[in-house]
């Protein structure tokens, strides 16, 4: 009898937790259109900077790609700052100035393309823009992530990671293509970047008016701790994050050119399987990590994750390798706030935006590292053998979330 009744208390618990998490969704919708908005403006950009700088400016591939990757670099180096914003100032003031500042990046683009000077004066302008957006970046992503767990509780931040994950890459999705569109508008260099920045500076005014009408959250009263007191507690989540993530870096580096190397067709569907299979397991499973805890959820990450680079590395067919990319994007889509939560919860809560900030660096450095690395790998033994190092950094971020569970008593 007493079994019966447990079993029923758990279920009726069980329902209640879904329907919060329901109603937490719910209240996310907002805050995940903010940040679809302002990513916009990173999204549309990115296919377009390459394209612009060899018609405007200079065909050198390395002030292309100096161009497309000083955001990134800018990104990292404003984690700090955006953490603090959001722990001393709330949340909504940091997605609020990073908003402000995505729009302020159109403008830029817009005088990059109007003000007749030499390539040179274009390009220093170009950069400072670039410079900029990494600023804006970091305070959105932090800010917002953020405000949607003060929102709607630490017992969802996984929910809340998960979606704005959802929001972030469905905008490098969108965006490129519609950037190209916009950019294709005209045959002038000039005046189709001109037409991207005016929508680079609209949508951010857009996500702005939204922001008006979500209520803010407090800040979080206690113990502000210095960002190496808070890399001391979560620093091995962090590490696992960016072990895991190289194997997100060698599918958008090398899957294509294994193919073409080997003769292959179809690389886009590897892409495309890739990339649904991050989103639908977000949408389906993101509450997975604040349900089941996350050292779980990244365990069974990190086997997925070792299958599909394998299956990559030794593939024969173009369809193995597609499938390898595609269990290789399940493994990868609740890495981010499997880890996530577990690091939240050695730091105390006052410090949640730092630990947002400094936690998605670690991500960063994954994709600002693998490439150059892999590129060595690829240029001694071929372009397939980096997906055997995709695999090895899985298995070593096991062995890393496996001591760590253990030193933590899980």
């Amino acid at each position: 009898m007493s079994t019966t009744i447990e079993s029923g208390n758990w279920d009726r618990k069980s329902l209640s937790q879904r329907a919060a998490s329901r109603s937490a969704i719910k209240s996310l919708l907002p805050l995940n259109l903010i940040i679809f908005l302002g990513f916009m403006t990173i999204g549309m950009s990115l296919p377009v900077l390459p394209i612009f700088v060899h018609a405007a400016m200079t065909a050198s591939p390395l002030i292309a790609g100096t161009v497309v990757g000083l955001q990134s670099i800018t990104t990292v180096l404003t984690r700090r700052y955006a953490g603090a914003v959001a722990d001393l100032k709330g949340p909504k003031t940091a997605t609020v100035r990073g908003l402000v500042i995505c729009t302020s990046v159109g403008f830029i683009y817009i005088f990059t393309a109007a003000i007749p000077a030499s390539w040179i004066m274009r390009l220093a302008v170009l950069l400072t823009g670039r410079i900029v957006l990494g600023l804006g970046e970091s305070l959105i992503l932090t800010g917002a992530i953020t405000w949607g767990i003060g929102s709607v509780g630490e017992v969802n931040a996984g929910q809340v990671m998960s979606w704005n994950g959802v929001a972030m890459y469905g905008a490098y999705a969108i965006g490129a293509p519609v950037g190209l569109v916009i950019y294709g508008l005209s045959s002038s260099p000039y005046f189709g970047f001109l037409a991207l920045g005016a929508a680079a500076a609209l949508l951010p005014l857009i996500a702005l008016g939204i922001a008006t009408f979500i209520p803010g959250v407090g800040v979080t009263p206690g113990r502000h701790l210095s960002v190496r007191l808070v890399l001391g507690y979560i620093w091995p989540f962090g590490a696992t994050l960016t072990l895991q993530m190289v194997g997100f870096g060698t599918i958008a580096s090398f899957l294509s050119l294994t193919y073409g190397s080997l003769g292959w067709r179809g690389a886009g569907l590897g892409f495309t399987g890739f990339g649904i299979a991050v989103i639908v397991i977000r949408l389906l499973c993101g509450s997975l990590p604040d349900r089941l805890g996350g050292i779980r959820v990244e365990t069974a990450s990190l086997f997925a994750e070792c299958v599909g680079q394998s299956l990559i590395w030794i593939a024969h067919t173009p369809g193995a390798a597609a499938a390898g990319a595609i269990i290789t994007g399940i493994g990868v889509a609740l890495a981010f706030p499997a880890l996530g939560i577990e690091a939240m919860k050695r730091v105390p809560p006052a410090n949640k935006g730092l630990v947002v900030a400094l936690f998605s660096a670690f991500q960063d450095v994954a994709f600002g590292i693998t490439g150059p690395v892999t590129g060595l790998v690829a240029t001694a033994f071929g372009y397939q053998s980096v997906f055997a190092v995709g695999a090895i950094s899985a298995v070593a971020a096991l062995l890393l979330l496996i001591m760590t569970g253990k030193e933590n008593g899980v």
